[in-house]
């Protein structure tokens, strides 16, 4: 894969010219398909709300590596988007069991459990993390 154009098309979606990179990470897929630039085009895809063509990219990275946390984390989110709570949490605790370290996941996590009434939904956060989950709960 050419380093220089991932690097142009990562740097295009951290900016929020989401077109301009999704058109980047298709064009590098085509050529050299890979997990990372389908889960890129998945997180596209999920900021842009077509939460079924961010699922469909995250499985495409899942098949080329079916161990890829990333992914699972990523297709996890997209679950809490659409409500589907469980399925979410089911996904993130396999991230997390891949060995994911990401500091949403607890986050995400903890507002799954929140969402499906789960006891101790706020078991091992911080006092920061716990306040985060309220808040975006507040939010919607």
């Amino acid at each position: 894969m050419n380093s220089n154009e991932f690097e142009e098309a990562y740097l295009d979606m951290k900016s929020g010219k989401l077109d301009s990179a999704l058109e980047k990470f298709l064009k590098l897929v085509e050529k050299e398909p890979s997990a990372e630039v389908w889960i890129n085009i998945g997180n596209i895809y999920r900021r842009k709300n077509l939460l079924a063509k961010a699922m469909e990219s995250y499985k495409r990275a899942m098949e080329i590596n079916p161990k890829s946390a990333e992914a699972l984390f990523n297709m996890g989110c997209t679950y809490y988007q659409m409500g589907k709570y469980f399925e979410a949490l089911n996904l993130l605790k396999k991230a997390e069991n891949l060995g994911l370290k990401d500091p949403k996941l607890k986050i995400v996590k903890a507002l799954c459990r929140v969402k499906l009434n789960l006891p101790n939904p706020f078991e091992g956060l911080s006092d920061d993390e716990r306040k985060l989950v309220k808040d975006l709960l507040k939010d919607g």
